[in-house]
């Protein structure tokens, strides 16, 4: 009868196994299928779908607004890793279908459905954008790739290579953000880029958005045609004033692999590089946003400019403390919007407890959708008396650009309880007895006649000792006259040299320019090129604005010739400054030109540079 349970348990124990097992399995398969974005009418491309796990029996969706020319074609896939001498193998099967798009519009085509181990599994679904055909070429043998085969036959215009600068809106409220995407798109073939001038963003708080390294050129519908389209960089942009916001256009040197012409295309002129390489500058439009003021309506006292989607709340590490010991208060905020600018609410705390300034912890990340994390202060308190106090929920004010409204957020309000300890001002005498000092919170609320004797020491002194007329009396009125007017003419003196703000600039060119140098080189020491450069710029520009007396706006690479060449500045060193900046300006972008041996030399150039405008700079 022992065995026969013991037997039982062992088969209930080994369902149990296979169960989770097939669970486990059916857990780890995948099936996920893929096809380009965008197609022509007329185009052929390919719809696949993968599965790690053999199946059987796929079934299609309805293909609207597609031909079904061929499939499906399976193929099967290896794949062997080792990892700490471990070995494992995985394999997967693809089922492909060559698809025609026969008529414009935006189609989807729903998830599939395959067998695995007598289960059914579903697929994602695609979305696919069909668009007009460009005419050229036929039909059998189109790409059917992520990118457009590129034509290194066809004429360099500006219809088929240009720049943009997109912004995801062109109206918005003050304080919040929006995302300008600078684009290259190009039917030709574009190899590399050269040289970048990138907008100043003036009017605008500017956070870069992480985008990949490498550019990689996908394609994209743009006003019906299908182009190679990179990003560049992306930028996510608070406005700091309201009104018209001018985002300033973009210009990009592209180099692009043409065909030599003279004679028909023949099988050699790949093998015997029959190209040339162009080099095209290509510049976007001026972008312009309108900026709004946020509504008077409903506008909360006291509202601190956060404009997103935020939430709060409030904690307090012990309701229950002995006097003096210190209470930490902790407000954190959560959500999205301009969190860098989020100020620390203030906290009416009772008299009786001695605060401090609040510590600030900021976890935010930049993304496309605007700036979101988590902002969090501390305050320090330290109740000095006992008793019974109240700590008052904290609001705070934020506006909902989604809503067009204002949100007002609060806390909890807590209770402490503070113990009797080693009260802060307890005085005891010689014969044991204390004399309690009195809290904050009663003086205040003190308003009927004498309530305190002084107590402790007394320094008394006789009466009728006679100041008047005395070495000292003559000393304590003159001496504060004699300080006064020193310090008058001493103060004349110092606001006539700093009235004269070119001549303070100008001595202050070069100190700035040396601080902004050293950090420079600390960035090349720390092998970070970007800091290098950014800083070497700073160094230039600000040299220039405090040596001239000219605002930094106003100075840039098209007018900063003429402003030289009228100060006496010669024209080799004007053409040294201008390649700096031109070296600073293309270096973070342009592969290769970030190593140690390139930033030394631009290093050694700029304090060379420094060296002569100094020189040679008048007035």
């Amino acid at each position: 009868m022992h065995d026969f349970k013991r037997i039982q348990m062992k088969q209930l124990g080994l369902v149990i196994l296979l169960f989770v097992c097939s669970l486990a399995f059916s857990q780890n398969v995948e099936f996920k299928a893929s096809a380009p974005s965008v197609v022509a009418v007329g185009e052929e491309f390919r719809l696949s779908y993968t599965l790690n796990k053999e199946g059987s029996n796929l079934q299609l969706p309805s293909l609207e607004g597609f031909d079904l020319l061929m499939g499906p074609s399976t193929s099967q896939s290896f794949m062997s890793s080792t990892v700490n001498g471990r070995t494992t193998q995985s394999v997967s099967y693809t089922y492909t279908f060559v698809l025609e798009g026969v008529k414009e519009g935006t189609y989807e085509i729903r998830p599939a459905t395959v067998m695995v181990d007598g289960r059914s599994y579903q697929s994602n679904g695609v979305k696919i954008e069909v668009v007009k055909g460009s005419g050229n070429g036929g039909t059998g043998n189109r790409r059917e790739h992520q990118a457009v085969q590129p034509d290194a036959s066809a004429s360099l215009n500006e219809n088929n290579l240009f720049v943009k600068v997109e912004v995801s809106r062109r109206n918005l409220y003050i304080g919040e953000s929006l995302v300008a995407t600078i684009k290259v798109y190009s039917k030709v073939d574009l190899t590399n880029f050269g040289r970048s001038k990138f907008p100043s963003f003036d009017g605008f708080l500017a956070e870069e958005v992480p985008t990949p390294q490498r550019i990689e050129l996908v394609r994209e519908n743009y006003n019906g045609q299908i182009y190679n389209v990179g990003v560049i960089r992306k930028m996510l942009l608070y406005p700091q004033h309201t009104g018209e916001i001018t985002i300033e256009p973009f210009e990009l040197e592209c180099i692009v692999r043409q065909r030599l012409t003279g004679g028909g295309r023949s099988f050699f002129d790949d093998f015997f590089g029959n190209y040339r390489e162009v080099r095209a500058m290509r510049r976007s439009k001026p972008v312009v946003v309108q900026v709004k003021e946020l509504p008077l309506a409903g506008k909360p006292v006291g509202f601190s400019g956060t404009v997103g989607n935020i939430s709060m709340s409030t904690s307090i590490s012990a309701d229950t403390v002995d006097a003096n010991d210190a209470v930490t208060y902790k407000v954190v905020f959560r959500g999205t919007g301009n969190l860098k600018l989020l100020q620390a609410p203030a906290i009416n705390f009772p008299l009786d407890f001695e605060t401090y300034d609040p510590k600030e912890s900021r976890d935010i990340r930049v993304t496309e959708n605007g700036m979101s994390g988590t902002v969090s202060f501390e305050y320090l308190v330290i109740p000095r008396y006992s008793g019974e106090y109240k700590i008052p929920a904290v609001q705070y004010s934020y506006f909902d650009p989604q809503s067009g409204s204002y949100k007002i957020l609060s806390g909890k309000e807590y209770k402490v309880f503070v113990r009797k300890g080693a009260e802060k001002g307890l005085a005891g005498g010689n014969n044991g007895s204390t004399v309690h000092s009195f809290k904050k919170e009663d003086i205040r609320q003190v308003g009927e006649d004498i309530r305190y004797i002084k107590t402790g020491e007394l320094h008394l002194r006789p009466t009728g000792v006679r100041f008047f007329g005395t070495p000292a009396y003559w000393l304590s009125l003159f001496i504060p006259l004699f300080l006064f007017v020193a310090g008058a003419i001493l103060n004349r003196r110092r606001i006539k040299a700093n009235s004269d703000m070119a001549r303070v600039k100008n001595k202050a060119a070069t100190k700035m320019a040396r601080k902004r140098l050293k950090a420079a080189a600390l960035a090349m020491k720390s092998h970070n090129a970007e800091r290098f450069y950014e800083e070497v710029l700073k160094a230039l520009w600000g040299y220039m604005s405090y040596k001239l007396n000219i605002d930094r706006a106003e100075l840039n690479r098209d007018n900063i010739s003429d402003i030289l060449q009228k100060k006496g500045v010669q024209e080799s060193a004007l053409k040294e400054f201008i390649g700096v900046l031109d070296t600073c300006e293309y270096a973070r972008y342009a592969p290769g030109s970030n190593s140690d041996q390139e930033m030394d030399k631009v290093y050694t150039s700029s304090i060379d540079v420094i060296t002569k405008l100094d020189k040679s700079i008048k007035g």
